[in-house]
């Protein structure tokens, strides 16, 4: 549910720095410039930079974080710190600014304006053994897939819901997608697009043998997906990030695993 975001005196505004973390393989992501207009900002409303790594960010204790490229999202999700993030940039799916517009998208947040947006985090498990260094769930902003890592080498998959078979289908692979992640590359493999207000995740196989193969809008809690058969070795990616290879008949388990908390501005967002 969305919310007005209220902030405390003194607030603590984070910046990841591209240049400084690793999560700068987004084309044309650079470092966010703070000139002397943005420093104004900061001091009309006492408020103090945290800059450098997402580690280095989080460790400061932001009232909020300012972030540009799909990926600096991804890792802030995978992070799960319970600040909400005023999204930079190009990303597809979610609500953002321009880099020219972040003086004012930042007035306006610092002014209480602003409002929150949550989104949903897919948690995911290989017979719960695909997890971080800190034993929680691989963490998925925008989506999780399956694919062959051979391109045009087909396996079959099956898909399950809630215990109950859904499909299985021969593909290159198969791709699960939150509403963020509806919008982006699961958009180009023809899923269907999602609202943020739907508690769903959109499921799409990646050039099916079949061609009226269906896709499918599932509930986002318990689903789970298995290689029954591959020529060929198939690798879980989450969030366009390589995590494992998957032997047939492992289950990969994806459920919902918490929230990012995103914010927008009136009028400054970039469609």
């Amino acid at each position: 549910m969305d919310a007005v975001w209220f902030e405390a005196e003194q607030p603590v505004v984070g910046i990841v720095d591209e240049a400084c973390s690793d999560t700068s393989d987004d084309a044309g992501t650079r470092p966010i410039h703070v000139d002397d207009a943005l420093e104004a900002v900061f001091a009309d409303d006492d408020a103090t930079i945290a800059r450098g790594t997402l580690e280095d960010v989080l460790a400061a204790e932001p009232s909020l974080v300012v972030a540009a490229g799909e990926s600096t999202l991804s890792a802030i999700a995978r992070a799960d710190p319970d600040v909400p993030v005023l999204p930079v940039g190009d990303i597809v799916g979610l609500e953002t600014v321009e880099r020219d517009a972040l003086l004012d998208a930042l007035t306006v947040a610092l002014a209480g304006n602003a409002t929150i947006h949550r989104r949903a985090v897919l948690g995911v498990d290989v017979d719960e053994t695909s997890r971080d260094g800190d034993g929680s769930p691989v963490r998925a902003l925008f989506d999780v897939a399956l694919v062959t890592d051979e391109p045009a080498r087909i396996s079959e998959y099956s898909v399950s819901s809630r215990g109950k078979s859904v499909a299985t289908f021969r593909a290159d692979g198969v791709v699960v997608a939150t509403p963020a992640g509806s919008h982006g590359y699961a958009s180009a493999v023809d899923a269907p697009h999602l609202s943020s207000a739907v508690d769903a995740v959109a499921v799409t196989p990646i050039a099916p043998f079949v061609m009226q193969t269906r896709q499918w809008v599932l509930p986002e809690d318990d689903l789970t997906l298995t290689v029954k058969r591959n020529d060929t070795a198939v690798r879980l990616v989450v969030d366009d990030r390589p995590a494992e290879t998957v032997p047939v008949d492992a289950t990969v388990t994806i459920a919902v695993d918490g929230a990012l908390s995103t914010l927008s501005v009136p009028d400054l967002e970039s469609e």
